[in-house]
């Protein structure tokens, strides 16, 4: 469901990540980041494996962070991916919903980046974040049939009409 925080599209979750009347909202300041590889014309997303979510790459801003250090942070933790080159910065949202991972409600104050591969070099990601989620290349057709998040999709969408 989306509504509206400090003029900015606020979504609400729902179904099993509809947040949990019984739990408070814990805030977080939070990242996307849209990463499109220019030589296969495809996007990076995340199929997660101990929840039953599809993202693209996502995670919060740490303290001493700015959010563009933080994207390039969770892509490189995520995926392994080094080389990036900032294409745009598009536009935030909220989301409220359930944390399946970490048992809380989330208000996430979600700042958007969209990144360009500039090449192939990646680093080992650790076992931890493997036992998480998959990464896998989509093209535009697949991923309108990835099941992103509204505020993802939001994302995705904006970023189509430019």
């Amino acid at each position: 469901m989306k509504t509206e925080y400090n003029n900015e599209p606020l979504f609400v979750a729902e179904g099993n990540d509809t947040p949990r009347d019984e739990l408070p909202f814990v805030e977080r300041q939070a990242i996307t980041a849209i990463v499109f590889d220019p030589k296969t014309n495809k996007y990076l997303g995340l199929k997660w494996k101990q929840v039953d979510w599809d993202t693209f790459i996502t995670g919060g801003v740490e303290d001493g962070q700015t959010p563009e250090q933080a994207a390039r942070a969770e892509v490189l933790e995520e995926t392994g991916y080094k080389n990036l080159r900032l294409v745009l910065e598009l536009p935030r949202f909220h989301s409220k919903f359930y944390h399946h991972p970490k048992g809380v409600n989330r208000f996430a104050h979600f700042h958007s980046f969209l990144f360009e591969l500039e090449n192939d070099e990646r680093e080992q990601i650790s076992p931890e974040e493997q036992e998480k989620h998959e990464c896998v290349w989509l093209d535009e057709t697949e991923l309108k049939k990835f099941r992103l998040p509204e505020g993802h999709r939001f994302l995705f969408e904006k970023l189509n009409k430019n």
